[in-house]
């Protein structure tokens, strides 16, 4: 006859049953007390310069209690901004996944490229400084700009910067570029404006005031051409006082003598050319006319005129005989234009 189960019996499952919820129990809490155990602190201001392809967790971690394993969600460095990093940590066989922080900022500057390291201008000229300017890029925000007015909050602008009160004044003036991206980094370069003083105005002839009678609309000397010809010739002669030729020349013996030269004759002295033949007005000066110049009322130089607004003559011993400028020789000389003669 079977007999049924006893007390021992029954009280030996109820104990085996206790001991495995104990075991189960003592499993699940182990592993929510290792899950909770696991810990990773991230820096504080984690943080990665915009565009970095290259870089590690750990770069971002302070203290992390267990092992990195992966990065579960990684961030994007094209973007700036604030960006969660998904990290997986694993301890005795626990893993976890731990979101942290990480910023990726734009702390580089614009790059400003410029055409010239110094500008020249003649003052008085008008000129766009931006001119100079070649590029102004930023690595995030691309190019930059140009912004006349500036205000306090302004950003993503590049601006000019120098002394208005001066800038047209001859001399050296520094024009300082600024650049300002989206992200207030700001960079900035210097260049030169030289400002040069114009050139100064050839003297212009008016019509000489002279003593003698003066006449106009008369016929020109006919042998100008010849005389002119001659003059030129002898271009390199030397000077020597008293000599009227063919080898050497003072003023009025020069000429006299290319005067010789084509059958006509004047008078020796320059203060007497200044009354040879007749009077007209440097305006109306032609090839072969006398000019007689002086000072203080007095004649004391004879040259030829040979069109253009140039002449030849005996200067002084250091120069011989030159051709120059008729009013070149006014501004550098004390001698003024007082007569031009045309020999009929």
């Amino acid at each position: 006859m079977k007999k049924k189960n006893g007390p021992s019996e029954i009280k030996f499952l109820s104990l085996l049953m206790l001991s495995l919820v104990i075991m189960y129990s003592c499993f699940v809490y182990h592993n929510y007390y290792i899950y909770n155990s696991i810990k990773l602190v991230a820096k504080k201001n984690a943080a990665i310069e915009y565009g970095s392809a290259n870089y590690k967790v750990e770069d971002f971690i302070k203290k992390v209690d267990g092992e990195i394993v992966s990065i579960k969600s990684d961030i994007d460095t094209s973007k700036v901004g604030e960006q969660e990093m998904v990290v997986e940590v694993k301890k005795d066989n626990i893993v976890r996944d731990i979101p942290i922080i990480v910023s990726v900022i734009d702390s580089v500057a614009p790059v400003i490229s410029l055409k010239e390291e110094k500008v020249s201008i003649t003052q008085g000229d008008n000129i766009d400084l931006t001119s100079n300017v070649e590029s102004i890029k930023d690595e995030v925000d691309g190019d930059i700009s140009f912004l006349q007015d500036v205000l306090e909050d302004s950003k993503f602008y590049y601006h000019l910067d120098y002394n208005a009160d001066e800038i047209n004044n001859v001399g050296e003036h520094d024009i300082t570029v600024t650049a300002k991206d989206k992200n207030g980094n700001t960079s900035s370069m210097v260049f030169k404006l030289e400002v040069v003083a114009p050139p100064k105005p050839e003297p212009v002839y008016q019509a000489p005031k002279y003593q003698a009678p003066v006449y106009s609309n008369l016929p020109a000397n006919a042998s100008g051409g010849d005389l002119v010809s001659i003059a030129y010739s002898l271009v390199g002669s030397p000077y020597v006082s008293g000599a009227n030729g063919p080898s050497a020349f003072d003023c009025s013996g020069f000429v006299q003598y290319v005067y010789s030269q084509v059958g006509i004759s004047v008078s020796r002295s320059s203060y007497t050319q200044a009354n040879d033949g007749v009077g007209v007005s440097y305006a109306d000066a032609q090839p072969g006319d006398i000019l007689s110049w002086g000072h203080d009322g007095q004649v004391t130089h004879s040259a030829l005129y040979v069109g253009d607004g140039m002449m030849v003559h005996a200067t002084n011993p250091s120069q011989g005989v030159v051709a120059s400028s008729v009013a070149g020789w006014e501004s550098g000389s004390v001698d003024s234009l007082m007569a031009v003669r045309r020999i009929q």
